[in-house]
């Protein structure tokens, strides 16, 4: 037999065979008969029944077997063709190679994901040979010149004061006392950390600089304290207005003259900072300003501040230029910002003033562009510069401080509040704190219920852009003074907040991406002390954050790495960024190696880490995972919009397998036969369900379908390229293990009782998903009426709210108990993702 073309995404199948060209015309003539024979008998009671889908009935039944939604009636194929038996034969090849197909291509996907691996290990290893070849070679160095890489003397200047080049970091450099002991003065600081000593001499020495520092690191002192040692002002450009009034406030704090030049100030303020930056340009001031911070687009539209920085520079008052979250400047940056890249013009104003860049992930091809962009020379080693050049210093990006984890979300809005209530009373009750949301209408929701279920216990402040800018500086100043304790934002609360003693960053949703995580969640702990990084998950917020890639194929892989992230419950936190910002940026692996250990060495504090082996169980759920697709099958053939809680109250047979048909605007209601379609009831509780969609969506058995309603788009689930090598098995095979099988990871259940106590880093949540606190009993369930929209009471509403299975089963996948989920009006038009300040 020829070779024939099979495209299970297009719905697509064609051959070059003769033979099998007759099949597909039978096919699609089934397929017409079909829908004509559906449209006349709507006014059964219940048509769908009729259908049968699955592969695994008995022979004398008829039997559909459906490549790309074709269907094909075996009987009528007999009919209609020539030979009985040559057309069953023919068929039954193709149906038999179809499936070797569908094998080989998850046999594949399977095998490149472990060459990634691979490699992502090979690319590792190499990077620690270079690092020790590198340490050898500078061990010769010492041989050889007695000591490695002093620096000058007597002048600020220490450019190729040594044959090896410069190391910033080891140098005996005449300003270095001045740095230690301003650095205790004023900011109470006693000892440098990662790589902020040699970020600092290279400050000093007048070099351009790139920094990559992880969030947390110290970004900010390394030239805000040069800034103090050197004559006349730093201009500091930021990309957010909350950044610049933190900054601003911490700096006043300690007595530093620092200005902020916005488009949100008054002309009297504005005028007044730009005199005293002209006094500063012609000397005639004593109380020099030692930091000025400006936005890009401020910077770029403001022509006459553009000619006081010329001033400054003729003068030697100009003494750097710092942009801050410098991966804005590239498109390739996952924060890019278009004035950033007017930036250059800086570099042709100002040509003899030194540039230096910050940024917390700044991989490889963003630095290049960078580079390129701000029109910067090229880079050159900190720890052995030469005496021209960028100088290039990164940090590990691993923060062994921070113990990230994450807990199951209650189904109803406020009792995920509740929860966060009772966890932040019992670990950090009179802690600073931040709770990221994913949308200006639920930041202001949840800083009203944190302080209402806390009886006023927990003070919060709410931020995001359409704040008021000055409700935006209350909040910043009583944060930082302790009348507020926790901020409740969206990102617009971000980039580069500096606040030492935040012990806790709680997201109340999933973010966009898992670089938007590491960035937030390393909001906490930069004092060095411990903090706790917590993600509140549950599968029904995948949809929610997806509907919001509608047309980004990126923005969906970076939705599908957070899913990943926060489905693995395997796998070291530290480890999964690791490998994640390898592949998806480019990064070196060994950016996670520190001092103690290497970049895949386990935390051994995270959640994954602290799990207890006994506790997990490697559950064959492929049986289950046949019958969702058979399940997602029947309704797209019937079309019917599959949504996850739609998939899961059918799984467990919710009002008896009642769906709805949407035609156009006209709507009626189907009833599916679950054991004819999918051999009975799906044997997990709805949570492990709900985890096992995601888990099929991230495998590539569903795929996404994006339809745009009045208010949102709505995320369906559809068969996706890897289905047939489920769909077209046998349900007997399935069950005798034979061929591929998909397995998932769960944590057994565990019976505790409501007083039992928990302790910080348990894995269990024991808050009900009850708003509390109506419900005395945790484990009453009860049913509640269906909403009805107008004449429409959907059965959907039905399906969600009727179901009355409260085993203990339900407490599986960290979840000691499983809510009933609750279905919410659309979304109002206020309620969007905040995008940027």
């Amino acid at each position: 037999m020829n070779d024939y073309k099979f495209n299970f995404r297009s719905d697509e199948i064609d051959s070059d065979d003769p033979e099998m060209q007759y099949i597909l015309k039978l096919s699609e003539l089934d397929s017409h008969r079909s829908s004509r024979s559906a449209t006349d008998t709507r006014s059964m009671p219940s048509p769908s029944t009729s259908i049968v889908v699955s592969n695994g009935h008995p022979p004398n039944s008829p039997s559909k077997f459906k490549p790309n939604g074709v269907a094909v009636n075996l009987s009528q194929a007999n009919e209609a063709g020539p030979s009985d038996g040559k057309t069953v034969t023919l068929r039954a090849k193709a149906q038999d190679i179809q499936l070797r197909i569908a094998s080989k291509d998850a046999k594949i996907q399977s095998l490149e994901k472990c060459i990634q691996e691979m490699i992502t290990e090979l690319d590792f290893e190499k990077d620690q040979r270079a690092d020790l070849l590198k340490k050898l070679e500078d061990l010769k160095n010492v041989s050889r010149t007695g000591a490695l890489n002093a620096s000058g003397s007597g002048s600020r200047k220490g450019k190729g004061k040594m044959t090896g080049g410069i190391n910033y970091e080891d140098g005996n450099f005449v300003w270095l006392s001045s740095l230690r002991k301003k650095m205790w003065n004023v900011f109470g600081i006693e000892n440098f950390r990662l790589c902020q000593l040699g970020v600092c001499n290279a400050n000093m020495d007048g070099r351009d600089l790139v920094v990559v520092m992880p969030t947390g690191g110290g970004k900010s002192l390394t030239y805000q304290l040069p800034a103090l040692l050197t004559p006349g002002c730093t201009l500091v450009i930021s990309p957010l207005l909350s950044l610049i009034t933190d900054q601003i406030l911490h700096l006043r704090e300690h007595r530093i003259n620092a200005v902020a030049l916005t488009g949100s100030m008054s002309n009297a303020e504005r005028k007044a900072i730009e005199g005293q930056l002209k006094a500063l340009a012609s000397g005639s001031v004593q109380d020099e300003i030692k930091l000025c911070y400006v936005t890009p687009e401020k910077l770029e539209k403001s022509h006459y501040f553009q000619k006081i920085l010329q001033d400054l520079a003729k003068a030697g008052k100009l003494s750097r230029i710092v942009v801050d979250e410098a991966h804005c400047v590239s498109a390739m940056g996952h924060d890019f910002r278009p004035d950033y890249t007017k930036l250059y013009k800086l570099r042709l104003l100002l040509p003899s003033v030194p540039i230096m860049a910050l940024s917390a992930t700044c991989p490889p091809l963003v630095r290049e562009d960078l580079i390129k962009q701000l029109k910067l020379p090229p880079i050159v080693d900190g720890r052995n510069a030469e005496s021209e050049g960028t100088v290039f210093f990164s940090a590990p990006l691993y923060r062994k401080n921070l113990h990230y984890r994450i807990v199951p979300k209650p189904s109803r809005g406020a009792a995920v509040t509740k929860a966060m209530v009772d966890y932040i009373l019992e670990h950090h009750p009179n802690d600073t704190g931040i709770v990221y949301c994913l949308t200006k209408k639920d930041s202001e929701n949840v800083a009203r219920e944190l302080q209402e279920f806390s009886d006023n216990k927990i003070k919060t402040g709410i931020y995001h852009s359409e704040r008021a800018d000055s409700e935006k500086a209350k909040l910043h100043k009583d944060w930082r003074d302790g009348n507020i304790k926790v901020v409740c934002a969206t990102i617009a609360f971000g980039l580069g907040i500096d606040k030492g003693d935040v012990r806790f960053v709680l997201h109340h949703s999933l973010s966009k991406s898992l670089e938007g995580f590491y960035q937030e969640s390393g909001r906490a702990g930069r004092d060095g002390k411990d903090a706790d990084c917590i993600l509140y998950y549950r599968p029904q917020d995948a949809t929610r954050v997806l509907a919001m890639t509608t047309s980004d194929k990126l923005g969906q892989q970076k939705v599908h790495a957070v899913l990943e992230f926060a489905e693995d419950l395997i796998e070291c936190r530290k480890i999964q960024f690791a490998k994640y910002f390898s592949h998806s940026s480019s990064l070196s692996i060994s950016s996670w190696t520190t001092e103690d250990q290497d970049a895949l060495e386990r935390c051994g504090h995270c959640d994954n880490c602290t799990r207890p082996p006994s506790s997990m169980e490697n559950k064959d759920a492929s049986f289950q995972s046949w019958q969702l697709l058979k399940i997602v099958e029947h309704l797209h053939n019937n079309n019917c919009n599959v949504t996850l809680i739609l998939l899961v109250g059918l799984a467990k047979n919710a009002s008896q397998g009642a769906f709805e048909v949407t035609e156009g605007r006209a709507r009626r209601k189907e009833r599916m036969d679950l054991e004819k379609v999918a051999g009975g009831v799906v044997d997990l509780s709805k949570a492990n369900i709900e985890h096992l969609i995601v888990l099929l969506l991230l495998k590539g058995y569903l795929k996404e379908k994006f339809v745009a309603g009045p208010y949102s788009t709505n995320v369906y689930f559809i068969l996706g390229d890897a289905a047939p090598e489920f769909i077209y098995r046998r349900r007997e095979e399935i069950l005798e293990s034979r061929g591929r099988k998909f397995e998932m990871f769960l944590v057994k259940p565990t019976l505790k009782s409501r007083s039992s106590t928990r302790k910080k880093g348990d894995d269990h949540d024991d808050n009900e998903d009850e708003d509390p606190p109506r419900v005395a009993k945790r484990r009453k369930i009860t049913k509640k009426t269906p909403r009805k929209r107008g004449k429409k009471n959907l059965e959907v509403e039905e399906i969600i709210t009727s179901d009355g299975d409260s085993s203990e089963d339900e407490v599986s996948w960290m979840r000691r108990y499983i809510e009933e989920p609750e279905v919410g009006p659309q979304p109002s038009s206020d309620d969007i993702l905040e995008l940027s300040d």
